[in-house]
């Protein structure tokens, strides 16, 4: 049955297919490191328009992440005095240094450990530290995210000597020293995928069991102090295996993007994680989901990889790229096999349009650049309402403003995280034009988080609020 369901699906991506139009032009790509086996993980695009990106390489001296121009020439490499190192992901920060995220090690004999590092924006280590979790083995950071205090939250997993992964999320100080340390997952091959902090919380998307739930895609949700606020499975994930690293995001309407790996499906969830809609990317046999990203007017970009028939050679590996509306519809896609490109890892759209594309050849680092579309047009958005509080965080009142475009029914409400109705503000026909509503909570609401979410018959948007008695 389950090989039926893949052809379908096979079947049915293959007609959206000859729908979508043709992906931009390559402006240039390029392979790296000649005679080293390599491998782009990440890459993001710099303040000046260049790019730093994290890499493996075979070779005697390792670096945490490269720094290249916007052809693609590496300017410089860094690294810190580990014996091993290896960095996932690298972002630039507001001062232009740098944080990476991976693995490393003390020496030789020692095993990995989770790795967290900042560099100056030159390359210069500013500092570099390694966390052990409590059980012998090895550590590995998948996902990190800056802090509004200058801190990290960062997500991955452990692998004990004896016993099954455990997903692990850190909260450090803008130093790199541990705040606290969480473990989650019951069983077998638990991880946490990707973080994100979103207002004054920490989501992760995990992998694994509880008690209660069965393996795989679980949202859960810290506060900054560490305290679980919520868990939740996803039942009705289409997709079939684990997560991948940079497998979530937020989407344009404030809800979530999340990703799986084989037979990868997107999947649209609220902010609490109840799935809203889902589709396929483009894919042939074997299809794989490496990244996940929005772009500029909203829409959704996929990379990955998959396997295609060349004529009368048997299957081969070949790097995917899509383009979709922030709807989940396709408006290109690209089956890379430049330079023999087998795996497409991250793919990020560019300030100036454009995007830049990296992967691997199976035996080399792969990049490449495209131009801006040709013939796309972003639509124009009808008038929308809008929606915005303050103080946040509060303790007396919320001040709620609304602006609606025409006369509408209108329903204003406040909602804890678990859903639950807290308080409805407003229940009505409201006028055309700016409105000011107030939220004095109880004496016996509890401080924490709230979702205030203002509705029409034709839209919705909510914000997240924070209560400190």
């Amino acid at each position: 049955m389950k090989s039926i369901i893949q052809v379908l699906i096979l079947l049915f991506l293959s007609t959206t297919a000859l729908l979508a139009m043709d992906p931009p032009e390559v402006e240039w790509e390029r392979v790296y490191f000649p005679g080293y086996y390599s491998t782009f993980k990440s890459i993001t695009e710099t303040s000046d328009g260049g790019f730093a990106a994290t890499i493996t390489v075979a070779a005697e001296v390792h670096y945490a992440f490269y720094r290249l121009d916007t052809d693609g020439n590496i300017l410089w490499a860094a690294r810190s005095e580990l014996d091993n190192q290896g960095g996932r992901v690298v972002k630039e920060l507001q001062n232009n240094d740098f944080a990476v995220a991976g693995f490393g090690r003390e020496t030789p004999s020692s095993s990995s450990a989770l790795m967290l590092g900042k560099y100056s924006s030159t390359g210069q280590e500013i500092w570099t530290k390694l966390y052990n979790s409590p059980y012998p083995g090895s550590e590995v950071a998948l996902s990190f995210d800056l802090l509004p205090d200058g801190g990290f939250a960062v997500c991955g997993e452990i692998d004990p000597v004896e016993g099954m992964n455990q997903a692990w999320i850190l909260r450090t100080d803008s130093q790199g020293d541990t705040l606290w340390t969480r473990e989650w997952g019951w069983q077998y091959n638990d991880k946490a995928v990707s973080v994100l902090c979103i207002d004054n919380g920490l989501t992760v998307l995990m992998h694994g069991n509880t008690p209660t739930t069965p393996g795989g895609p679980h949202l859960v949700r810290y506060d900054m102090d560490g305290n679980l606020l919520w868990e939740t499975d996803i039942p009705e994930w289409p997709g079939t295996v684990a997560p991948h690293a940079q497998a979530m995001c937020e989407a344009s309407d404030g809800g979530l993007l999340l990703m799986d790996n084989y037979w990868p499906a997107i999947m649209h969830t609220d902010y609490l994680g109840n799935p809203d809609w889902w589709f396929w990317p483009p894919g042939a046999s074997q299809p794989y989901g490496y990244s996940l990203s929005t772009t500029m007017d909203g829409g959704i970009l996929y990379g990955g990889k998959q396997t295609e028939v060349m004529g009368n050679d048997p299957l081969v590996y070949c790097g995917v790229i899509s383009r979709h509306d922030s709807h989940g519809d396709l408006m290109w896609y690209d089956n890379v096999f430049n330079s023999s490109c087998n795996a497409i890892y991250s793919v990020r759209q560019l300030s100036q349009g454009g995007y830049i594309a990296a992967g691997t050849t199976g035996s080399q680092g792969f990049l490449m650049k495209y131009a801006p579309e040709l013939g796309i047009e972003i639509e124009e958005p009808l008038p929308v309402i809008s929606l915005d509080i303050s103080p946040n965080p509060f303790s007396s009142g919320l001040c709620i403003n609304f602006d609606i475009p025409e006369p509408a029914p209108v329903e204003l409400s406040v909602f804890d995280l678990s859903g639950r109705l807290i308080e409805n503000l407003i229940s009505g026909s409201v006028a055309s034009g700016e409105h000011l509503s107030v939220w004095n909570p109880g004496a016996s609401t509890p401080a924490g988080c709230y979702i205030v979410k203002l509705s029409t018959p034709a839209e919705s948007q909510s914000v997240r609020c924070v209560y400190l008695k």
